[in-house]
């Protein structure tokens, strides 16, 4: 019990203690002035009540002038009581200060840190982020040639707007002379997408992104979402597949090009690993944006802070 009294009575906020030290000095001056048996000698020239007041400053501040002095024990106890009140207050003030500015000290050096650390990792994130844009760079290139039929292939821009008909040629070369012109241009497609999963990964584990907890939720999704829907083994064996006199690769491409209506899983059908890669260049599109997007952001509000 006591040692918990003594805790709260030295861990008090210096104001506290201040307001204590301005108050004991009133309280002692009516206890100086009305308190029965006190015998104080004053000087004739001012109120008693003032003189009563200066003598309660000059001794909570130990001056001791002389001019006003007890004459009996009493007056002697209380006077000596309010000097000893005094510098303890005085000295747990002083001792509640220096504890507070030490720990402002502490919280400026914790903040400090933090915001290195903070920049630390933010330079990090640059440092990886510059790989994931160069596979960004060539995920994008070879969307392309996925995405758009091989008579409209006369522009290096993205179709982000495509439709599921518009992938009827990704069986064919991709027309680009740094590929091998008898590769299918999905081969090339599921090579860049593995690269640019490979470099996001690899961002999420050697960067603390619990820093920025949506990009983390964006890559999460992205990955999460590229093994969902991955169905390379199927695509990219058809090829390979006959039916009848027809390569499994040519049926599809037929059926890519003359289907109607939403595009949607269909019950046992052939033309879902299709949708699904429908659904992944849409889903992936719409991460790089939100991606590049979040990235410039925490780079720009680094700079500001």
């Amino acid at each position: 019990m006591f040692k918990g009294l003594f805790t709260r009575i030295t861990s008090q906020k210096p104001h506290i203690y201040a307001i204590i030290y301005l108050l004991l000095i009133p309280i002692f001056a009516l206890l100086f002035c009305f308190l029965p048996g006190l015998e104080i000698k004053y000087t004739e020239n001012s109120p008693k009540i003032i003189q009563s007041i200066y003598f309660s400053v000059v001794t909570i501040t130990t001056l001791g002038y002389g001019d006003i002095t007890p004459q009996n024990s009493y007056a002697q106890l209380l006077a000596a009581s309010e000097a000893i009140f005094g510098v303890v207050v005085i000295g747990l003030f002083l001792n509640s200060l220096s504890h507070n500015l030490s720990l402002l000290s502490q919280e400026a050096e914790k903040r400090k840190e933090i915001h290195k650390r903070y920049k630390d990792e933010v330079l990090k994130l640059q440092g990886y982020d510059r790989l994931v844009q160069l596979n960004i760079d060539y995920y994008l290139k070879y969307t392309i040639p996925v995405t758009t039929p091989i008579s409209d292939r006369n522009s290096e821009k993205v179709n982000r707007d495509f439709s599921f008909n518009d992938m009827q040629d990704l069986f064919k070369t991709t027309l680009k002379f740094t590929d091998n012109q008898f590769k299918p241009a999905i081969n090339y497609y599921f090579k860049s997408q593995v690269e640019l999963q490979a470099s996001v990964k690899e961002l999420i584990c050697n960067v603390n992104v619990r820093y920025w907890p949506d990009l983390e939720e964006l890559c999460l999704n992205f990955l999460r979402n590229c093994k969902t829907l991955d169905f390379s083994e199927h695509i990219l064996n058809q090829p390979n597949t006959c039916l009848g006199d027809e390569k499994g690769s040519e049926f599809d491409e037929e059926m890519i090009k003359n289907h109607t209506g939403e595009v949607k899983y269909l019950k046992s059908n052939a033309i879902n690993p299709y949708v699904a890669l429908f659904y992944l260049i849409k889903g992936n599109l719409e991460f790089i944006d939100k991606y590049q997007a979040q990235v410039s952001e925490i780079v720009k509000g680094s700079e500001r802070r």
